[in-house]
This record gives C-alpha cells, sequence and structure tokens, in this order.
C-alpha cells in the first residue's frame, strides 16, 4: 500500500529491512517511548479522569485504550505533537489532521485490502498516494470516498515529514532530548553507506507496517488486560502490591521497567489468552523434519517417552521444501502440556523464570519475529502500570449484570467473547468501574 517492509519481504531485501528498522528500536527510542507514554496517560489522568470524581464508569474500555495506543504512535512513532484533549486543526494544505488520517487509515484498512488496486486509482496515482480512482471520486459510497481520503492524506503528510527530515542540517544540534522511529529510520537509510539515496517507500512502507501492527494489537491486549484484572479482584491485588513495592510513594521512571516483572506477566498472560492473532504462517525454506508426539492410553505400550507425567508417542513427520506451515496460536497458547489449567487467568506463570517460553508465541519466533516487540511492552508496562497504580478497576455490574449460576470462566468468556478478523478483538463493549485508589 505504502511500499515494501520488513514483513512483505523475502531474502537479502528482507535482510536490508530488518538492519534498518532495528535501528528504530534502540534503547534511547524505548525510553522516549516511556517518556512519551507517561505524558500522555498523565494528560489523560489530568484533563479527563480527573473531572469525572473519585468514581467513574466507562461504557467501553476499548475506547480508551485506542485512544492511547494512538497518541503513543503519533508522539513516539512519528514525533508528533498531539495532546489528550486537542481536537486540532488540519495542518495548512490538508483536509484532516494527522490523527484522522492515521485513524481513517487503521478503520479502513480492512476496506482498502478486500477491493482490487485499480479501485484506488492507477500505479502512477497509488505512487504519489494521491486521492483517485472510483474511491476517490466517491463512486462508491462515502466509506470508500473517506478511506481514499485518509490514505492520501497521510501519504502526504509522510511525504512532508520525509522533506523536513532530509532538509535538516546534520551538525545541527537537535532540538529534543530523544527523536522518534521515523526519524530513526529516515537516519538509517541515510547512513545505510552503499551510496544509494534514500527511498521514500521504504520509509513510508515500515512505517506503515509499524502503525498497522503496534497500534491495533496493543489497544485490544490493554482492553483485555484492563477487563481480566476487573474481573480477578485478587490478581488485581497482587498487581497493585507489586507495583506499590517497586515504586513506593515516587513516580515511575525508565529505570523501572525491569523491575516491573509482575506487569509484564499481566500482558503476557493476556497476551497468552487474548493473542493478536490466532494463526501464524510460515514458509519452509529446506526439508524439515519434526519430531511430533500425541497422548496414550496406558494400554498402549507402543514407542513412548514421558512429557509432563503423560506417556506419548513419538511420530517423524518430514515438511518438504516450499510448504506453507499453519501454528494455531490458540491451542498452543491452551495446551495443558505448557499451561497448568490454560483457560485460568495466572499471570504468575510468568513469574517462573522456567515458564515455557518456546510455547509463547504472541511476537511470532525466529529471525522474523516482531522487531518492535520491545515498543510494544515498554507502552503496555507504562500505561497499565500507571493505571492499577491510581484507580481500582471493577466491571459495570449496572451495564453487565451477573447471571445467577454463572461459572468464573464463563463469566469472562461472555464478556471478552471476540472475533478474529485482522486481529481478535472483542465482539462487544468492555463496560469498567474506575474507583480512585
Amino acid at each position: 500500500m505504502f511500499g515494501y517492509n520488513v514483513a512483505s519481504t523475502e531474502g537479502a531485501e528482507w535482510i536490508r529491512h530488518r538492519k534498518i528498522t532495528s535501528r528504530a528500536f534502540s534503547e534511547p527510542n524505548m525510553k522516549m517511548v516511556w517518556k512519551q507514554t507517561a505524558r500522555i496517560v498523565q494528560e489523560m489522568f489530568d484533563f479527563d479522569w480527573s473531572h469525572r470524581g473519585d468514581v467513574f464508569a466507562i461504557d467501553d474500555v476499548m475506547d480508551c485504550t485506542s485512544k492511547l495506543s494512538m497518541l503513543v504512535i503519533i508522539a513516539a512513532g512519528f514525533g508528533q505533537d498531539d495532546q489528550w484533549i486537542r481536537n486540532g486543526t488540519p495542518s495548512p494544505g490538508h483536509l484532516l489532521t494527522f490523527r484522522q488520517a492515521l485513524e481513517g487509515v487503521t478503520d479502513n484498512l480492512i476496506l482498502r485490502l478486500s477491493l482490487p488496486p485499480w479501485v484506488w486509482g492507477s500505479r502512477t496515482d497509488r505512487d504519489s498516494l494521491a486521492i483517485a480512482g472510483i474511491a476517490g471520486r466517491g463512486w462508491l459510497g462515502k466509506q470508500a470516498w473517506h478511506a481514499a481520503m485518509a490514505f492520501a492524506e497521510l501519504g502526504k503528510y509522510l511525504r512532508e515529514m520525509l522533506r523536513d527530515e532530509l532538509s535538516k542540517d546534520p551538525n545541527q544540534a537537535p532540538g529534543k532530548e530523544y527523536g522518534n522511529l521515523f526519524k530513526s529510520l529516515v537516519e538509517g537509510l541515510v547512513n545505510e553507506g552503499d551510496g544509494i539515496p534514500p527511498g521514500k517507500n521504504d520509509i513510508f512502507g515500515n512505517m506503515f507496517i509499524f502503525l498497522a501492527a503496534g497500534y491495533e494489537t496493543t489497544a485490544n491486549a490493554l482492553g483485555y488486560a484492563l477487563a481480566l484484572l476487573a474481573l480477578d479482584e485478587v490478581e488485581q491485588q497482587q498487581l497493585y502490591d507489586h507495583i506499590k513495592g517497586v515504586l513506593q510513594d515516587r513516580e515511575p521512571g525508565f529505570e523501572d521497567v525491569p523491575k516491573l516483572t509482575r506487569v509484564l506477566a499481566v500482558f503476557f498472560e493476556t497476551l497468552r489468552l487474548y493473542p493478536a492473532t490466532s494463526e501464524l504462517t510460515r514458509y519452509v525454506e529446506e526439508d524439515t523434519t519434526f519430531s511430533v508426539s500425541a497422548a496414550l492410553s496406558e494400554s498402549d505400550a507402543a514407542d513412548f517417552t514421558t512429557l509432563g507425567g503423560k506417556e506419548l508417542r513419538r511420530t517423524e513427520v518430514v515438511i518438504p521444501k516450499g510448504s506453507e506451515v499453519k501454528l494455531d496460536l490458540i491451542a498452543l497458547h491452551h495446551n495443558p502440556r505448557y499451561w497448568p489449567d490454560p483457560h485460568e487467568f495466572r499471570p504468575g506463570r510468568f513469574m517462573d523464570p522456567n515458564w515455557p517460553r518456546d510455547a509463547f508465541l504472541p511476537f511470532f519466533v525466529g529471525s522474523r519475529s516482531c522487531v518492535g516487540r520491545r515498543f510494544g511492552e515498554v507502552k503496555a508496562i507504562t500505561i497499565i502500570t500507571l493505571i492499577i497504580r491510581r484507580y481500582k478497576v471493577l466491571i459495570d455490574p449496572v451495564q453487565f449484570p451477573d447471571v445467577v449460576g454463572e461459572s468464573k470462566l464463563q463469566r469472562r468468556e461472555r464478556l471478552l467473547k471476540s472475533t478474529n478478523s485482522i486481529t481478535i478483538t472483542p465482539c462487544g463493549a468492555i463496560p469498567l468501574i474506575f474507583t480512585r485508589r
């Protein structure tokens, strides 16, 4: 859509993209992510939640986590100054604000992918990210027209940001303590050292995949995490006690991230139960043999080994080069062989230093694992820490009343029933009550 990127390339070209994008997720940039995320959460407290009183309801927590995630992407990803309460007006020469363009792109991603490329204009039009084609003329209705406008406006903003970044004097002292992912990406391309001028589509393509992968996935995970904590007061209290134990009465800083181990455990347990997607697809690069096992009955005395106290049969499966392999993440994350009581929300399982890392793949696996994993972890740790430190979270009993005879698991499944389109997303609203501690 915007150009090739680290997720869409293979071979030597992928190695080049991976090398460039990895620079954007340096530790100084992760410190910037913490700083910007903490600022945005504090603005939410100061300009919104503090005016609602000590006890207030949010009809759907996903609205809140989506806004938080978007503002962090805008600030830490693109270096744009946006605030919780600012509606803003479009920049000169634009029809949408940068935030409106980003939201329009993420909201209409499925529509854009579901229609053939020619609907959005000629190749020249698409390369220039212009409002064109049938969709741009409004012939397919308002939603398609708004989608065309959002993609075109985002492209225009990205071109302007690239132009401004390339025009800066490299010897000039930076105006900010830290940069942003876009700036790091541009610097990576400029400093490739192979004499090739930076390709705008390389930058645009990778920033688009950062946006697509980093916005909705983290927003959903945070919403699920707050809901799971609201459903389990014991786990929430343990998390609060852990945060207080680490921070005491001081404000948190980036140096506290490695110490907030239970916060990360809550995030991981949420992703185990509700990963961003239900399956992982990979292509086999060479003939491979897997040794797989299945549970045996006690009467079966055939070839077996013992794993986790269960007798298992080993079978060799040959996968030819070029085969497409799909891994069912939901099944893997609920396999009792690796996860005792797999349907239970138990963050403490990730506090064990020997937790089964090979059976936990929300960030995928191997050389093509998520390059932005650290970005998502820092953002999630910051938001969960700051919210739980200040507020107790409960399910809204008015909008989501108890059902007589319903088990704890049944209640959770009723609240968090989900659908899987591009990402796993709740089917309905998640109403929560926030009480000031």
